[in-house]
């Protein structure tokens, strides 16, 4: 038998076998992106091409878009500007803080407005009964006796009521601890100014009856900040009321953060917060100086127009002789009708309603604290 057509097969079989044996080995190398389909209805879209993000650096150095110009170009530190350690620390004094911040009167709803809310906080017996002698002193020369609590409430005004109660549990709650080295009756005889002239820029000149609670007790807290310097460095918080009343500096928050690495604004603003007070009026109390340094465009709508009325009504209030005990950073005549409107232009102090309603607040405060004196 011939075996050579027998070599001529098992040949072709081995070459077969190779050959089917590379084809295989070459399928699996394929790269894996070869093999992946494009679906039919994306793959005839055009390519856009997307803007070029900016370099870190660049998008740091960016300048915040403005709501109101700051005619000094300074800006007040936030959180984020704090040293690590100085933010610790304050952190850690506002948190000792927070006892004055449990207080019923304190934790309230601000949302209701002034009537409902005097209401509310004069139920107290205690406010209840100072509130009756007070309206009956001689401060006020009625002719009438007055022993309902609800027409004291309407006599004394609503607004004026609820601050003052307000304020005398906080200002408690901060004497029974560090002392704050503030003259605390000048300092609440200027917050209540600027709570009455907030009012009176909300219902007599804006016509405004919405948030007014609300803008009115951020008013009444606003400078709440200054009392945390004491109870973070006494030594310090002496050295630095001393300077602000010797030097009257042109800016007193450059020196605040000279001296302690913050400013009572950032501080009133994690007290607020620390004391769970509402983000409205916590945000109001953190820009409530955007009348000197301007107001980012961030802080559009409501909290714009809060902080426009607070910043006013402080301007207002030092200009009926109720400013701070302390200096404060000067207005730098920022335009408030960019978010008040044309009627921010007929806000005056010569306003004789408004002047008699200050007064009177005076007069309320005063008796309240001798009466007080004398439980």
């Amino acid at each position: 038998m011939n075996p050579f057509p027998l070599l001529i097969v098992v040949v072709l079989i081995v070459i077969l076998s190779v050959l089917v044996i590379r084809n295989s080995r070459r399928k699996d190398q394929l790269p894996q992106q070869r093999i992946i389909r494009r679906n039919p209805a994306t793959a005839a879209r055009p390519k856009v091409e997307q803007p070029e993000e900016p370099a870190p650096a660049e998008a740091e150095s960016r300048e915040p878009d403005m709501l109101l110009e700051s005619p000094t170009g300074w800006k007040p530190a936030e959180r984020p500007d704090l040293e690590v350690e100085t933010l610790w620390r304050l952190e850690h004094t506002i948190r000792d803080m927070q006892e004055v911040g449990r207080d019923q009167m304190v934790q309230v709803d601000f949302d209701l407005e002034p009537r409902e809310l005097a209401s509310v906080l004069a139920s107290n017996p205690f406010f209840g009964a100072k509130i009756l002698k007070t309206v009956n002193s001689a401060a006020f020369g009625l002719r009438y006796h007055i022993d309902s609590l609800q027409r004291a409430i309407t006599f004394l005004g609503y607004n004026q009521v609820k601050n003052i109660i307000f304020q005398h549990r906080m200002e408690s709650g901060f004497h029974s601890g560090t002392d704050t080295g503030i003259n605390m009756l000048a300092f609440w005889k200027h917050s209540n100014a600027v709570s009455v002239c907030a009012d009176f820029i909300l219902k007599e000149v804006l016509r405004r009856t919405e948030r007014v609670g609300q803008i009115t007790t951020a008013a009444l807290m606003h400078d709440i900040g200054w009392v945390v310097f004491a109870s973070f460095d006494r030594d310090r918080a002496e050295k630095l009321f001393t300077r602000l009343v010797d030097e009257k500096p042109e800016n007193p928050m450059a020196l605040e953060q000279e001296v302690f690495g913050f400013n009572h604004q950032l501080a009133g603003r994690m007290l607020a917060e620390e004391w769970k007070i509402p983000k409205p009026i916590s945000d109001l109390i953190g820009v409530h100086h955007c009348g000197s340094f301007g107001l980012e465009a961030r802080f559009r709508g409501e909290i714009a127009f809060g902080a426009c009325v607070v910043s006013r009504a402080e301007q207002l209030a030092a200009e009926l002789s109720y400013q701070h005990p302390l200096a404060e950073p000067r207005f730098a005549g920022v335009d408030f009708s960019a978010v008040l409107g044309e009627k921010a232009g007929a806000i005056s102090p010569s306003s004789v309603k408004l002047r008699e309603e200050v007064e009177r607040t005076m007069r309320f405060i005063e008796e309240f604290e001798r009466s007080a004196d004398e439980a």
